[in-house]
């Protein structure tokens, strides 16, 4: 045979080979839905104890995010959306599963933990304060009627945007890379960060690209909340809405092309951890704290211009990633025990007691050999070392304020020494176990 005849099988063969590399059974959609507050909501007064100002106008849009993934056979989704912490989390689950028509458990609905929306101080219970010293008021009829057009209207654009990501599903590569940036660290109580505590530098970045290599998402996945302009007044004696810290990052990533991937945001185990700068600085001596103002946007974009180029540097050293993969998903729920304080009506003293048991929501959605769970609470950053020392996949990586969030989850050694981190109810010797090993095993029974 003629060497043309094995020259043209061998480039036959070579063509095949890479076709059928890059052509794997996973498909991958994005899309994002603006979901910021009309100008006629405002102002937008707040009702809870505090020194928050109410909100009187946007500084920058708030985003629900959406990202649907198909293997052929299983379909799950992961949705990031721009508000403190997801509210009427049952009703807003069952819109975004109706929407996607894929079981909830097959859903991983986070916040991305910004402080600057008007929805973080609703409550589903009693509002916070009622039956303390300081009680808040309960809102009135107008008011809640605000907060319910508000949050169902934040519902609506975030099922709007699983359906548009679902509709433009198509043949996909996965990779997965892990960096480090250096915008946030360990909390206290006092506000001022504490340096010498633990503080989880990591950022996991899972991109998602066409098999011709444009790209489609990217999930990014980091440890600090969007606190920088908490309690801010910036103009007419009230706040503004904003993205923060990760939604600033994210539009910056999402404007450096008309063919830039959909970003989503996600908060990382951010428990107990802050940013680095915030808008109201710790006292210094006698000296006491002077809020910034609208001066602190500035450290707004210096640290989402920080954190955005540390995900482009993860994503220029990122390897094409992979088509053929499995998706499996898991979704459980742990209860552990809490402690509740009861004040005296006439004392306002603190008696300690048993409170309801917490129940934490736990996801898991695995692509191949990756890793992405879900934790409803605010998970701290030595509960997530643990559980990645602890996984099988060293590709995993932790979102948190997940879909029914139970609040401050904190490693044990700090729940017994609380000291001057801000620890919420549940006691300790349960709920570190129970995420670590709740997840840990998730992986292994997605993996059969």
């Amino acid at each position: 045979m003629s060497k043309r005849f094995w020259g043209s099988i061998l480039v036959a063969a070579c063509t095949a080979a890479t076709i059928s590399a890059q052509s794997g059974n996973l498909r991958a959609g994005a899309a994002r839905v603006d979901i910021t507050p009309p100008a006629s909501e405002f102002p937008f007064p707040l009702i809870a104890s505090g020194p928050m100002p109410q909100f009187v106008g946007v500084h920058d849009p708030l985003y629900a995010r959406a990202l649907v993934l198909d293997d052929g056979s299983t379909q799950a989704a992961i949705l990031v959306v721009d508000v403190a912490g997801i509210p009427r989390h049952e009703e807003f689950s069952r819109a975004v599963a109706q929407a996607l028509g894929i079981p909830e458990a097959n859903i991983i609905l986070a916040a991305s933990h910004t402080h600057s929306e008007p929805t973080m101080n609703y409550h589903e219970g009693p509002m916070p304060g009622q039956g303390g010293p300081g009680g808040a008021q309960a809102p009135s009829p107008e008011q809640t009627a605000q907060w319910t057009r508000e949050i169902d209207r934040v519902i609506q654009g975030t099922a709007e945007a699983a359906r548009q990501a679902k509709a433009q599903l198509r043949p996909a590569r996965v990779a997965f890379a892990r960096g480090a940036a250096y915008v946030n660290v360990h909390d206290g109580e006092a506000g001022a960060g504490d340096p010498t505590g633990p503080s989880d530098k990591s950022l996991d970045v899972l991109r998602f690209s066409g098999v011709d290599g444009t790209p489609i998402a990217l999930l990014v996945d980091y440890g600090v909340p969007g606190s920088i302009m908490l309690h801010n007044v910036t103009r007419e004696n009230g706040a503004e809405v904003s993205g923060d810290l990760l939604g600033t990052a994210a539009q910056l990533i999402e404007k450096q092309s008309a063919n830039a991937p959909v970003t989503l945001f996600a908060a990382g185990a951010d428990g107990d951890q802050r940013p680095i700068f915030r808008s109201t600085p710790a006292p210094v001596g006698t000296l006491p704290s002077i809020k910034e103002g609208a001066a602190a946007w500035d450290m707004v974009d210096v640290l989402g211009s920080v954190l955005a180029k540390a995900v482009l540097t993860v994503v220029a050293g990122m390897q094409p990633g992979s088509g053929d993969v499995k998706i499996s998903t898991s979704a459980k729920t742990v209860s552990c025990p809490t402690r509740k304080e009861t004040f005296g009506k006439t004392t306002a003293e603190a008696t300690a007691g048993e409170g309801p048991p917490a129940q934490i929501p736990l996801n898991l959605i695995r692509i191949g050999d990756i890793a992405v769970a879900g934790v409803g609470g605010n998970v701290g950053s030595q509960i997530n070392q643990k559980f990645k020392a602890a996984s099988s996949l060293p590709q995993s990586t932790m979102i948190t304020v997940t879909s029914g969030s139970a609040g401050y989850i904190l490693d044990d050694a700090t729940l017994a020494n609380p000291g001057q981190i801000k620890t919420g109810s549940l006691k300790a010797g349960c709920a570190e176990n129970a995420i670590v090993q709740g997840l840990v095993e998730a992986i292994k029974t997605a993996g059969r």
